[in-house]
C-alpha cells in the first residue's frame, strides 16, 4: 500500500491542542521491527514557519517512512501564527513535544528519535536535554542554528535590519523584561525588516510580539540557545548542514558537533550536504540518505 498518513490530535498538558500527521509504510515498518527487534518512529519538528507554510522539510517525512521509519511530524505552538497572536513562547512549546512523544509511546515505539529542523533543531534539542527519558534514542539536528538569539543577531547585523538587534533589546527590556508578566502590552507585533535578506520585502522580513520575541530571540533567551543544551545530551546525536545555507552559517553545525564531542558525547555525527540551501531543494536524497544511514547505526 505504501506510505500511509494518519492524522492525530494531540493534546499538552496544559490544554493545548495540536495536529499531528503520522507517515507510516506498514509493511517496511514490520520488516525493520523483525530485523531490530524495536520499534523505531521519529518526531519531526518544524521550524518557524510551521508544517503547512514553508517552515519543515515537506519531502523528508516520506521517505523516512518508506525507510522503515514512522514520523510523526508535530505542529507546536511556535509555528505559522504563534509568534504573532504571542503563545509562540519557547519553554511552552517543550509541552507540544512532550505529547507528541506520549502519543507515540502509547502506539507502542519504544525508540524514538527526536528530529528538528532549523529553530525547530534547537527546540528539539532543549526537549532532549530535559527529558531523561528511556524512550529517547537519538537526535537530529538539520540546519540547526548555535543559538537562536545569536544566529539572529548575526543576519540582523549581516543585511542591515531594521530595526536593529541592539535597537529591539534596548525597546523590549523595559517593557518584557526576563520575566513573563501577562500584560496586553507585551503582545504588540512589530516587524523586523532586512532581517533574512537584503530586501525590504516580506520574503525578508520577520514579525514577532514582544513576548515572543524576548522569550525565544532575546538576550536572556537560554532555553533558545542550543550550545546551553548540548552539554545535557548524551544520546546519538547526528547533525546536518548545508554548505550554501544563506540562513544558518555553516559553521554553526560544525562549533555544536565540537561542542558536544567536547562535553563527552561518544556518537556524534556531523554530515555536510554539498550545494544545499537551507530548504535541501535538489539535494532532498543526499539528506535523506545521511539520515537513514545515521538510524541505521544506532538500531
Amino acid at each position: 500500500m505504501g506510505v500511509e498518513r494518519v492524522l492525530a490530535t494531540i493534546t499538552a498538558t496544559d490544554g493545548e491542542v495540536h495536529d499531528a500527521l503520522l507517515h507510516i509504510d506498514d509493511r517496511i515498518t514490520r520488516v525493520r521491527e523483525r530485523s531490530s527487534g524495536h520499534r523505531t518512529a521519529v518526531i519531526h519538528v518544524h521550524g518557524i514557519m510551521g508544517n503547512f507554510l514553508v517552515g519543515t522539510l515537506r519531502f523528508l517525512p516520506s521517505r523516512l517512512a518508506r525507510a522503515g521509519y514512522p514520523t510523526l511530524v508535530v505542529e507546536t505552538r511556535m509555528g505559522n501564527v504563534g509568534q504573532l497572536f504571542g503563545k509562540a513562547i519557547f519553554d511552552d512549546a517543550i509541552k507540544d513535544i512532550e505529547a507528541a512523544f506520549w502519543w507515540l509511546e502509547a502506539q507502542g515505539y519504544d525508540h524514538i528519535v527526536v528530529c528538528g529542523y532549523s529553530s525547530g533543531a534547537t527546540l528539539a534539542a532543549r526537549y532532549v536535554a530535559t527529558h531523561n527519558l528511556v524512550g529517547i534514542k537519538a537526535l537530529i539536528s538539520i540546519s540547526g542554528p548555535w543559538g537562536l538569539p545569536q544566529s539572529l543577531e548575526a543576519r540582523s547585523r549581516k543585511w542591515g535590519a531594521s530595526p536593529s538587534y541592539e535597537q529591539i533589546v534596548e525597546r523590549l527590556a523595559g517593557v518584557v523584561g526576563s520575566g513573563t508578566p501577562d500584560r496586553p502590552e507585551d503582545d504588540r507585533l512589530f516587524v523586523i525588516e532586512q532581517s533574512r535578506g537584503p530586501t525590504r520585502r516580506p520574503q525578508d522580513s520577520e514579525v514577532y510580539t514582544y513576548r515572543t520575541w524576548w522569550h525565544s530571540r532575546g538576550p536572556e533567551a537560554y532555553s533558545a540557545m542550543a550550545f546551553r543544551q548540548l552539554p545535557h545530551i548524551t544520546v546519538p546525536t547526528l547533525f546536518t548542514q548545508g554548505t550554501a545555507d544563506q540562513v544558518v552559517d555553516s559553521e554553526e553545525a560544525q562549533r555544536q558537533a565540537d561542542l558536544l564531542r567536547e562535553s563527552g558525547n561518544e556518537h556524534v555525527d556531523l554530515v555536510w550536504v554539498p550545494e544545499a540551501g537551507h530548504f535541501y531543494k535538489g539535494q532532498e536524497i543526499l539528506l535523506v540518505d545521511a539520515i537513514t544511514d545515521f538510524l541505521g547505526g544506532i538500531e
